[in-house]
């Protein structure tokens, strides 16, 4: 099969990005701390074939990491398979954006936001889940959206490396449910894929007892969650989390740091509102916004239910933190996708506020990571990869910004 001129510009275009990616993250160097010590000795005794579920944390993650310690037998092997997952991030969120979206456009777009978001990426460098944890997102969503057979496999392993996936549940429904089957057979996916869950759950708790909240010991499976009270202030501190630049850490303001702030620009999160409260102007089948997809609505509603359940997930648990409210962000960046397409002069703006978390988080880790001029490749690159399509394009631009100042009767 030929691709069309478009088709490598635009894999020409991801396969640079994954080497920004790729670049600033080897040129950086690894500190191990906090929760790397007990997914390493989980990933050594399964890779020695015994599944020890009494180790603290949520371990999918770590399984899918068991071949990589076969091959290195590396002491921070899962750091490296983290590594490894944040330099695909932009690749997988290509191939989601683009197969749901059913453009290219999107993809690209989807791609180049998820790049530009480091703590996604680079805190892998630290030992902590993110980065596989949002490639196995990324890929079910993918799965999903051109109706693979083994969507259920990475949705499964996603739900036990952080159970906010299950935020997913009803894009899935929507994608992959088969009206041609019996009702009982219809949402196979998505049953297999709890199904996984299910099983770790149920061994977890015949050889530890309990079940594990992540690596928190102080907490239990009941005590994690919270009150009414509790679930008032934590949803009062997660709207303002969502529309602010920076924040504080919630638990223990003491110990606020430069990275204490939403892993995204809230211009994304007020655009993905947009869209979702106007799903008839950025959801039509018909509207290259949305890029012709299928059964727009039931995305538009599957996108805002995703939305609310991954940060009700969070509201309802001990407090609101940065790196669990990413999931339900997710949803809103999608959403904001056909809002962008549609009003194009919103990029410039999203792309400028998206620098702001590189220099957070420089200042965050510069000294842990030591973090070099490399890490900047990212943003560099995008920033040089938008001048040229300007320059490439500039009657076009000029048309954009024309149709803004002097609109048409």
């Amino acid at each position: 099969m030929s691709l069309s001129r478009s088709d490598l510009l635009a894999w020409g275009y991801i396969f640079l990005l994954v080497l920004a990616v790729a670049i600033g993250m080897v040129s950086a160097t690894p500190f191990p701390t906090d929760d790397h010590f007990f997914f390493q000795e989980f990933i050594e005794k399964l890779a020695g074939g015994t599944l020890d579920l009494s180790i603290s944390g949520f371990h999918g993650m770590n399984i899918v990491a068991v071949p990589w310690y076969w091959i290195t037998r590396s002491p921070i092997a899962q750091i490296e398979f983290q590594m490894f997952s944040g330099m695909l991030i932009p690749l997988f969120a290509f191939l989601a954006g683009r197969a749901l979206f059913r453009s290219t456009w999107h993809g690209i777009i989807f791609a180049t936001i998820m790049a530009m978001m480091p703590f996604l990426s680079f805190s892998s460098l630290r030992g902590w889940m993110v980065a596989t944890y949002h490639c196995l997102i990324l890929l079910t969503l993918f799965l999903a959206a051109i109706r693979s057979r083994w969507t259920w496999l990475p949705f499964g392993f996603s739900l036990i490396s952080l159970p906010f996936a299950a935020a997913l549940l009803p894009l899935l429904i929507v994608l992959t449910a088969d009206n041609t089957k019996p009702l009982y057979r219809r949402y196979d996916q998505v049953i297999l894929g709890l199904s996984i869950p299910v099983v770790y759950l149920l061994m977890q708790f015949l050889q530890a007892g309990k079940i594990h909240v992540g690596v928190h010991e102080e907490f239990d499976a009941v005590g994690v969650w919270q009150g009414p009270a509790g679930m008032i202030r934590n949803a009062a501190h997660a709207l303002q989390m969502l529309f602010s630049v920076h924040n504080f850490y919630f638990p223990n303001p003491a110990k606020t740091a430069q990275g204490n702030l939403m892993h995204t620009t809230p211009i994304l999160i007020f655009l993905g509102l947009f869209s979702l409260l106007s799903p008839k102007d950025y959801f039509n089948p018909t509207s290259s916004a949305s890029g012709g997809l299928r059964g727009a609505r039931g995305l538009s509603l599957a996108l805002l239910l995703g939305f609310l359940i991954g940060i009700g997930l969070n509201v309802a648990i001990d407090h609101m933190d940065h790196f669990y409210m990413e999931t339900g962000i997710l949803f809103l960046i999608l959403a904001s996708l056909p809002v962008l397409r549609k009003h194009p002069l919103w990029i410039p703006i999203v792309l400028a506020t998206l620098h702001f978390q590189w220099f957070y988080f420089y200042l965050q880790f510069k000294d842990v990571f030591l973090l070099g001029k490399s890490f900047f490749l990212v943003p560099l690159f995008v920033d040089a990869a938008f001048i040229l399509w300007l320059s490439l394009h500039l009657k076009e631009a000029v048309n954009i910004c024309k149709n803004i100042v002097l609109p048409r009767a």
